[in-house]
């Protein structure tokens, strides 16, 4: 039972990081979305009210972006290159 619980729990989040990647998508202005955890935490913080641990975010973010072959960037703090254009086709699971 405890193992269904943390399931429900991680496709909860994982529903909620898509959520945050499709409303920066959203609002972006340039073809080229740069996607990081602390990014994505202010989002749901700011529009969801949600607080979840960068540490759990960032496990998420990287998941998507190796299944999805996204560019990481040379940055201390992992950071995505996401193109909008791909957005429709992102995979989360």
């Amino acid at each position: 039972m405890n193992a269904k619980i943390e399931s429900t729990e991680k496709e909860n989040l994982v529903l909620l990081i898509k959520k945050a990647i499709e409303l920066l998508c959203e609002k972006n202005l340039s073809n080229v979305v740069v996607l990081s955890s602390y990014k994505i935490n202010s989002v749901l913080k700011d529009n969801y009210g949600v607080d979840i641990k960068i540490d759990k975010i960032g496990r998420i973010l990287s998941n998507i972006a190796k299944r999805n072959e996204l560019k990481r960037l040379s940055t201390n703090i992992p950071k995505y290159k996401l193109y909008v254009s791909m957005l429709p086709a992102l995979k989360y699971n």
